[in-house]
This record gives structure tokens, C-alpha cells and sequence, in this order.
């Protein structure tokens, strides 16, 4: 049995696209996968065994290399998959220590995320996004295989020859599953309007407060249900300090991160899912995971209208598309659908079709399993 192992040192090991998506992926398909990320504990799950490491600071990082370095050689792993772009520094030492092939997968658009930390100053960031532009592509060349999670990011690479995939964050067949029946179970929805996913300010979080000020000058019984972590930190007292002087406490409900496990019970109360998505340069290249998520649960979706997300709203008529800078345009669209039930209805059911048809991640299968056996072929004939 060919054996994988699977390495982060900045995401959970229950990361959706990391656990639920490729190692499950894998491990169905045969493999015996092993998965070194931050978790609390050292335990099997759904087959997959999880080597824990401690959750540090970005700084304080390199403290694991070692201990990372000592559990893919012990692994006896006859292929790795790197998930961050720090971990490239120990890409040729874990090829030089085990002989084997290395995958790097590029889960966005790193140097334009690096232009989005506020935690960093400017002049740092401006440096480290330079860099990281040039060293991404500069070390894919002595990986053995890419990934990537939209296609916009996979042009940053196309001079590294290689086999390379595109896998989109489409949801799993059993978290599609489970969202058509639970959404069948509901006859009327709250007019409640969902924020699933980090809270930042390139994502548009001053810009909600702006917006749902005035859905309830329309609405007033509408509710804003924030669902994901706060980054960077400081900025929850900045919003939480914002909501009560605009009078807005009873009004937004702030719940914080929650596992992905447990998203669905936020997801079926939703009567709208928004993306207040800027027009910064890393969110006109990365797709947002909760576009999906929204329509596999049927809820029609709210978006600014940006290269990212166009393919998959605009002409399928998934939700709607607003200016993203503009708060009334944001706030007119969501009225729209809380007080238009026939047009909620219709584009819910075109989402959660489009989802069912077009957006599963059972496509993205064969991709992933075609990648792994054109690495292993390539490793079995140099070896």
C-alpha cells in the first residue's frame, strides 16, 4: 500500500480542504495517509492518522521544522504533500533525508496575502510579497508536483514544468448530501443574513456594518450572524466597540471560529449568504470556499462583483452581484432578497442545482488521484 504523508504547519488538521477533501479523497482511494498539522492530539480519524503539532506564532514557526523533519522521515511515507509556503524551505531536506516526491500545494494567492496583514508594516509587507513572488515559483521548480486552488494562482507557475492540477474547493459528496436534505427540512427561513468565513477588512467588514445599517432601515427584524475568527485580533474590540455605538448589538451576532463540522447549523438558519468581498488583488485571483457552501445549502448569495466569483454567479444567476465598495448597493441587493421571496426561491434553487451538477468535489477526484499516479510513475522510473 502506497503510503502518504501530509504536511501543514499553519492549518488545522481538520482543515476542509486538507482533511475532508484530499486526505479522505486518498484514503478512500487506497492509500494509507498519514497527516502531520496543528491538532491537540495524536489520534486516527476516519482512518487517517493525525501526528499533532503545537499551533504557533508566525515568528516562532521554525520551532517545528525539527520535529516536522523527524515525523515525515519516520513516517516511511513513499510521497509528501506540502501545504504552506514556508514548509518549501524544507521540501529538498525532506527529498535529500526520505528519496521521495514532494507535492506543494498552493491554496492561494500567497503574495497578495501577504499585502493583506495589517499585523505587518507596510514596508515589510511590500518586501515580503516581492520575495514570496519570486520564491514560490523559484523553489516549485524542485517539487515534484503542483497544486492549486483556482486557476488565476496556477498562471504565477506556468514556467515550472511539471505536473500540475487545478482542484477547486467544491463541497465533498457527503457535506452536498447532508446540505440537500437539511434544506429540504426547511419550510421558512429567518431573515437572517450569514458571513461564514475569517473577518478582516480586505473581506469587507467595515463595509457590513455600513450595509446592514441600512438592511434594517428596510428590515428591521433582519439578524447578521457572523461565523469565522477575527484577523487580526485587534480588530474584534474595533468592530465590537462599532457595533454598539451605531446600536447595532441586538442586531449582529458574533459566534467566533467553529469546526467545520458544525458549520451546517449556522448554514440552514441563513436566509442570505454574503460575500462583501474588496477588489484587493488576492480576492480578484481566489475563489471563496463559502460560495459553495452557501449554495449547496440553497441560500441565495449576495456578492461583490469581482473576476473570482463572476464565473460562478453571474450566468448561472446564482445570487447577486453588487459593486464592492458600495454599501447600498450590498445593502439593496440583500432587501432584495429578503423581502422578494420569489426571487430568493429561484435563485436558491439554481445555486443548490448548479452545486448538485456543476460544483462537486467528486469531480475534483480524478484530478487529484491522476496528479499522485503521474508523480509516482515519474519516481518509479528515476528510481
Amino acid at each position: 500500500m502506497v503510503k502518504v504523508c501530509i504536511i501543514s504547519s499553519v492549518h488545522n488538521a481538520l482543515d476542509n480542504r486538507i482533511f475532508y477533501r484530499e486526505a479522505c479523497t486518498l484514503k478512500k482511494a487506497g492509500y494509507a495517509v498519514c497527516l502531520i498539522a496543528v491538532h491537540d492530539k495524536p489520534e486516527t480519524l476516519r482512518g487517517i492518522t493525525i501526528l499533532p503539532l503545537r499551533r504557533l506564532r508566525r515568528v516562532r514557526r521554525p520551532l517545528l521544522w525539527w520535529n516536522i523533519l523527524r515525523l515525515a522521515r519516520s513516517s516511511r511515507a513513499d510521497i509528501f504533500h506540502l501545504h504552506d509556503p514556508e514548509l518549501l524551505l524544507l521540501s529538498p531536506l525532506i527529498r535529500l533525508l526520505t528519496r521521495k516526491p514532494v507535492i506543494y500545494d498552493v491554496h492561494e494567492a500567497n503574495a497578495d496575502f501577504v499585502l493583506t496583514k495589517e499585523d505587518i508594516p507596510r514596508l515589510f509587507r511590500l518586501f515580503f510579497a516581492w520575495f514570496l513572488g519570486w520564491f514560490e515559483p523559484f523553489m516549485a521548480i524542485f517539487q515534484s508536483g503542483l497544486i492549486f486552488a483556482d486557476d488565476q494562482t496556477a498562471k504565477s507557475f506556468s514556467k515550472v514544468n511539471l505536473p500540475k492540477v487545478t482542484l477547486f474547493n467544491f463541497p465533498e459528496t457527503s457535506f452536498l448530501e447532508n446540505a440537500i436534505a437539511l434544506s429540504r427540512e426547511i419550510h421558512e427561513r429567518k431573515p437572517i443574513v450569514l458571513h461564514l468565513g475569517s473577518q478582516k477588512r480586505f473581506r469587507g467588514t467595515d463595509l457590513m456594518l455600513d450595509a446592514f445599517r441600512q438592511v434594517l432601515n428596510a428590515v428591521p427584524q433582519a439578524k447578521l450572524l457572523l461565523v469565522g475568527a477575527f484577523s487580526p485580533a485587534s480588530l474584534e474590540s474595533e468592530f465590537f466597540l462599532e457595533i454598539k455605538r451605531r446600536n447595532l448589538t441586538d442586531s449582529i451576532s458574533i459566534l467566533g471560529q467553529v469546526p467545520f463540522t458544525e458549520i451546517s447549523k449556522y448554514l440552514v438558519r441563513a436566509s442570505v449568504g454574503w460575500i462583501p468581498w474588496q477588489a484587493v488583488s488576492k480576492n480578484m485571483k481566489n475563489i471563496p470556499t463559502k460560495l459553495f457552501e452557501y449554495l449547496a445549502y440553497a441560500i441565495p448569495v449576495v456578492s461583490s462583483d469581482l473576476p473570482s466569483i463572476q464565473p460562478f454567479i453571474k450566468h448561472l444567476q446564482t445570487g447577486l452581484l453588487v459593486k464592492a465598495d458600495d454599501p447600498s448597493s450590498h445593502a439593496e441587493a440583500i432587501i432584495e432578497l429578503l423581502t422578494n421571496q420569489s426571487l430568493a426561491s429561484s435563485i436558491s434553487r439554481r445555486g443548490q442545482d448548479a452545486v448538485r451538477k456543476h460544483f462537486r468535489w467528486s469531480d475534483m477526484e480524478p484530478r487529484l488521484l491522476s496528479l499522485y499516479q503521474q508523480v509516482l510513475s515519474q519516481q518509479h522510473k528515476s528510481g
